[in-house]
């Protein structure tokens, strides 16, 4: 898939000149081309559910590989209703976030999924990957992080620290003439890589792969999360 098209699939950013990720002064210094090296140990420490699936698909698969293909702006707008922790169902959504290291923030990547209670009790069901949430906890208010039209999805979500977060997912490659109907379409790994002391995202995508992980991989990280419901996609 091309960096325009990569452009069209997301919606919530702002294009604007490169920004490094606030982590360590050596990840600082290091060149955006040279930074998913840099930073590739740490995040598949923190996301090895998401690699495994991605090198069961391609077993030459390596998260290095993984190219930028754009940075933006984080447009930060947070939504008018606030966030409520005893909300209905918020015992379950919490065990989808992924909490920032000081306790402050958290990600959903799971934000589509909503929950309902049947006679055969709770059940939670989502149609597709598109939505990611981040939000305060502390203020109690929550922001739309990244939203998908039908090219790309998202699957999970690691802190490196407490300014700065990944999201893992995929985009469909449209330069392959399977996509996107058919499910031989090739799926490119995609991280990206918040730094929110900047209010700056990273896009890394890398070659694809045929019938590669999309909402299978969604669909069995939330039933991980989530033994006790039954998950109907």
């Amino acid at each position: 898939m091309t960096a325009a098209r990569t452009l069209v699939s997301l919606f919530l950013f702002a294009l604007v000149g490169l920004a490094a990720v606030g982590l360590d002064r050596s990840v600082q210094a290091a060149p955006a081309a040279d930074l998913m090296g840099t930073l590739a140990p740490r995040i598949e420490a923190r996301l090895p559910q998401w690699v495994a699936a991605w090198k069961a698909a391609s077993p030459g698969f390596e998260l290095r590989s993984l190219r930028l293909s754009t940075f933006k702006a984080v447009e930060e707008v947070w939504a008018a209703d606030s966030y409520d922790p005893s909300g209905p169902f918020e015992d379950l959504r919490r065990k989808l976030y992924v909490a920032s290291p000081d306790g402050r923030r958290a990600i959903n990547p799971f934000a589509s999924i909503f929950f309902e209670t049947r006679f055969s009790g709770i059940v939670a069901g989502f149609t597709d990957e598109k939505v990611v949430r981040l939000i305060d906890l502390t203020a109690n208010r929550t922001m739309w992080l990244g939203e998908c039209d039908a090219s790309c999805g998202f699957h999970d979500a690691a802190w490196l620290a407490n300014e700065s977060a990944v999201v893992a997912g995929y985009a469909l490659d449209y330069d392959d003439p399977n996509c996107p109907a058919s499910r031989a379409c090739r799926s490119m790994p995609q991280i990206l890589m918040y730094d929110f002391a900047r209010r700056s995202v990273m896009i890394f995508q890398g070659p694809g792969v045929p019938a590669g992980p999309r909402h299978d991989y969604t669909v069995g990280r939330v039933r991980e999360k989530l033994p006790q419901v039954t998950v109907y996609y």
